[in-house]
């Protein structure tokens, strides 16, 4: 199963910062602008055109150029760079479909001033840190996966939280790839997902046997996991209604369901509750079942899918991963409630409670992972009082809330 949903990455219209301001100055800030930008739309083109993205590489060129991208803004904002023409890029969206786009032709949107150009240059980097996440997830067998695919992930989510509270208000129509009711359930998908991600480490490490977490605390992360994506998936606005991802919302969110009645089951069954716990391996089937119906009726492609490649890889990320783990998920329940029920029938015959009961006795869901402080625009590459331009941006430490405190 895969951890987010990995949307596709944006392409970009040819653009040049040269064309449209003068400086003589600073001419070195806006060839250096220009060049970073040009890679940034050769390497997004290039993963669209021939199905290969190396997520490493866009991330790297994004972090290049976000830090001249703000100086830029700032330049403008104080006077110091002067422009001869309005800044107008154009980008295609990655996120909703293209009959909800009335700005564009076939979701390429070009909208004026820097803003819009920041806007989404963050969101593309937002993108890529949950596709690099999901990457590094998918392909690491590395010990440390665990805690770069969090640091991905609550990075990816600080991003979206800027975006979210500095809305791009300076130019008419905001597209809806921008709106808060598009950004709003994608924050708390990642909320979701880094709990996903702890389940995901506990059932592996339990697998080795190595694992301490206790089937109680797992239940509470489960459920709060299912919280999350329930509420992102009444978040979600009509743009993504009907899409894959919100086939990979309902199925994330059965699945999380399904976690929290096997660990309850398992610490019930702990405890002496046998009736208890074959209620609740009852109720997490039930559930498991009522999920996995979103996707039955889709025509999904069961090829691992590039993240790069909009039209098969949403789709068939939540046929291969999702449903796969569903059904293991499914089967174990199964297994175990024939277990129980055995072992009651011969031995303990205790009242089995009904689902409805049981259910109305979760416990609460508990945060792990919290979010990490808001992402703050990086510091100019100019020192604007004395003119002097560092061509050299200090890279970022990249770190996450509760690093250290759970893995």
């Amino acid at each position: 199963m895969s951890i987010i949903f990995p949307f596709s990455l944006p392409t970009t219209g040819a653009f040049s910062f040269s064309s449209h301001i003068s400086s003589t100055e600073y001419y070195q800030l806006l060839a250096d602008a220009d060049v970073h930008r040009a890679h940034l739309r050769d390497i997004l083109k290039r993963a669209k055109r021939n199905n290969t993205q190396d997520v490493i590489e866009v991330v790297k060129t994004l972090e290049d150029y976000i830090p001249i991208l703000f100086s830029i803004q700032t330049g403008i904002d104080n006077g110091e760079l002067s422009l001869d023409s309005e800044i107008v890029t154009t980008w295609r969206m990655p996120i909703s479909p293209s009959q909800f786009h009335k700005m564009g032709d076939n979701q390429r949107i070009s909208g004026s001033t820097i803003v819009y150009e920041i806007s989404m240059t963050l969101l593309t980097y937002a993108l890529s840190l949950m596709s690099l996440a999901e990457e590094t997830f998918q392909a690491s067998d590395s010990d440390d996966k665990w805690k770069q695919c969090t640091a991905h992930l609550l990075s990816a989510q600080s991003v979206l939280t800027y975006l979210n509270s500095h809305p791009a208000q300076t130019y008419t129509i905001v597209p809806i790839d921008l709106q808060s009711s598009t950004l709003s359930p994608l924050i708390t998908t990642i909320s979701g997902s880094l709990h996903l991600l702890i389940l995901y480490k506990s059932l592996s490490s339990a697998k080795s046997a190595a694992s301490t977490a206790s089937a109680s605390l797992m239940s509470r992360v489960s459920i709060y996991a299912l919280e999350k994506f329930s509420t992102a998936l009444a978040l979600l606005p009509p743009s993504l209604r009907r899409e894959p991802i919100e086939n990979w919302l309902q199925d994330a969110k059965s699945y999380s369901s399904g976690l929290a009645q096997r660990f309850m089951a398992i610490d019930s069954e702990a405890k002496g509750q046998t009736g208890a716990a074959i209620a609740l391996c009852a109720a997490g089937i039930s559930d498991l079942k009522s999920g996995s119906m979103i996707t039955k009726s889709k025509d999904i492609l069961s090829k691992k899918p590039n993240l790069s490649n909009r039209s098969t890889s949403n789709a068939s990320l939540s046929k291969t991963y999702i449903k796969s783990k569903i059904k293991q998920l499914r089967l174990e329940l199964e297994n175990m409630e024939s277990s129980y029920r055995n072992q009651n029938d011969k031995v303990l015959f205790q009242q089995v409670p009904d689902m409805k009961e049981v259910k109305r006795t979760w416990p609460s869901g508990r945060e792990v992972v919290a979010p990490k402080h808001e992402w703050k625009q990086p510091a100019s590459v100019v020192d604007w009082r004395s003119g002097l331009y560092n061509d050299q941006p200090t890279n970022q430490t990249h770190s996450y809330g509760g690093q250290g405190h759970y893995y």
